[in-house]
């Protein structure tokens, strides 16, 4: 046996022989020790924590003074984690955990950097424990998740992004993920299904599950050029080869298709993800990751036929072209959200989203059911109020406008939504000005001046209702 594991196993017997004695000090430094041999070793840390938290007597807190004690150490895991030091913010959050062992930022740390040290099990643990102690922090669960997700624990996983979603429904990492999750958990065949840990699969079936964490290596500086990779040099490599050889495996598909699509591979991610459908047969979340990657590409191929125009002026062909690409979007756009509202009639988001395509597109009949239930959550409703005005507006329903504006200003200021803020000014005074009403038509549009003089027509419209009085719209 390795000198260093013999090391950290007699550490460990020690500490053993102190806590039986209750010596919690004493044990703490063995495991401690017992810990620095062996990183790698969940139980010597997991001990060790427990030692610190009898040392407190269970009290939840700590040391006392706790929060002042910690002040130092925060601030070396924060200067550790800029020079990207993973093995010194290590260090750091288990002296951080020895002054206050329920501190789940510190945990965080400790699962952070165990994550980037490619130690699994011990980033996975400290992690759990971060969610434990925090479960209604986005930032942990989400990473907690996403570490599940590698390591192919699935239901874990999707607890992880179902809290998420829950905490804040309009979160479409956490939306898609639990698609992602149910899919590759569906057509897992049951490798990977196990909460407790991926030791006993088979090392081809281990190179397939942590194709990401290959990939992410690769980025790190792995993998070079060359004509043929060999196995472990190239993510998508070994992935290809993966499909040929388990074609009806989609978890092979799901993980290709997404280092294509980290690496903007459009075209390729939705071959990938369409052969994946069709092995499927047409599973639904699979269908969703297909139409997210195909709304990528059409927008990507919107914003060069766009910039083509643009460096080009004059040339009908291609202004064409960008118009038939916004059309073809803005009906995909529509046709995809409009089946997810049916499917997730609770996604407040999702109907905002619709609305937001309807309006775009001047349907602002089917619009406004939509803004009408979206102005229910407080997150959207100033945005929503504004949208939905416009939509009466344009219906020449002016009195439902009018209000739907004025309710808008209460709910939003020109710092944080200064589009809507003078969007809804700029539909009021519209509003007064055509009902003949020019004292309030000025006030708003006056408002709109003091932020922005050249806001579409505001000032032409305002010097002609000072030296002509009130005009038609």
């Amino acid at each position: 046996m390795d000198e260093r594991l013999k090391g950290a196993q007699e550490w460990f017997r020690k500490g053993t022989e102190a806590m039986n004695h209750q010596n919690w000090d004493y044990a703490i430094e063995c495991f401690g020790t017992a810990t620095k041999l062996a990183p790698e070793n969940l139980l010597y840390r997991q001990t060790r924590h427990g030692c610190i938290r009898k040392k407190y007597d269970d009290n939840g807190s700590g040391a006392r003074m706790s929060g002042v004690k910690l002040m130092g150490i925060r601030g070396r895991i924060k200067k550790c984690r800029v020079r990207k030091d993973w093995k010194g913010v290590e260090t750091a959050a288990e002296e951080g955990l020895e002054v206050n062992p329920w501190d789940p930022h510190l945990y965080f740390d400790l699962g952070e950097a165990s994550y980037e040290l490619n130690n699994s099990e011990i980033a996975r643990f400290a992690m759990s424990r971060a969610v434990e102690l925090d479960r209604e922090n986005i930032d942990f669960n989400r990473k907690l998740g996403h570490t599940l997700h590698e390591r192919g624990e699935f239901d874990g996983a999707i607890a992880c992004f179902v809290r998420i979603n829950k905490l804040d429904p309009m979160d479409s990492d956490a939306r898609s993920m639990i698609s992602r999750l149910h899919a590759e958990k569906t057509m897992d065949h049951g490798k990977y299904n196990s909460a407790d840990s991926t030791r006993d699969v088979t090392s081809e079936d281990s190179k397939q599950l942590n194709a990401y964490e290959m990939d992410r290596q690769a980025r790190r500086g792995g993998g070079g050029g060359g004509q043929k990779q060999a196995p472990g040099e190239s993510a998508t490599a070994d992935l290809q080869h993966a499909i040929r050889k388990e074609p009806e495996n989609l978890n092979n598909y799901l993980k290709l298709a997404d280092i294509y699509k980290e690496e903007r591979q459009f075209p390729k991610a939705i071959e990938t993800l369409s052969k994946a459908l069709e092995v499927s047969n047409d599973n639904t979340d699979i269908r969703e990751l297909l139409e997210d990657v195909q709304l990528l590409q059409l927008k990507e191929d919107l914003g060069v036929a766009v910039e083509r125009a643009r460096k080009n002026p004059g040339k009908e062909r291609l202004e064409e072209k960008a118009k038939s690409l916004r059309k073809e979007l803005a009906e995909k756009e529509i046709a995809v959200y409009a089946d997810r509202v049916q499917r997730y009639p609770n996604d407040i988001r999702l109907k905002f989203d619709l609305a937001e395509r309807y309006r775009q597109t001047r349907q602002w009949a089917k619009a406004i059911p939509l803004l009408q239930q979206s102005s229910a959550d407080n997150r959207l409703k100033g945005q929503a109020l504004v949208a939905l005005g416009e939509c009466f507006v344009r219906e020449n329903k002016l009195d439902l406008g009018r209000r739907q504006f004025e309710k808008a200003l209460e709910e939003i200021n020109v710092h944080d939504h200064a589009d809507e803020f003078k969007k809804a000014h700029y539909y009021l005074a519209r509003v007064y000005e055509k009902a003949g009403k020019a004292e309030q038509a000025e006030d708003h549009y006056t408002e709109i001046l003091s932020i922005d003089y050249e806001y579409k027509d505001v000032l032409k419209r305002l010097e002609a209702m000072s030296t002509e009085g009130s005009i038609e719209d």
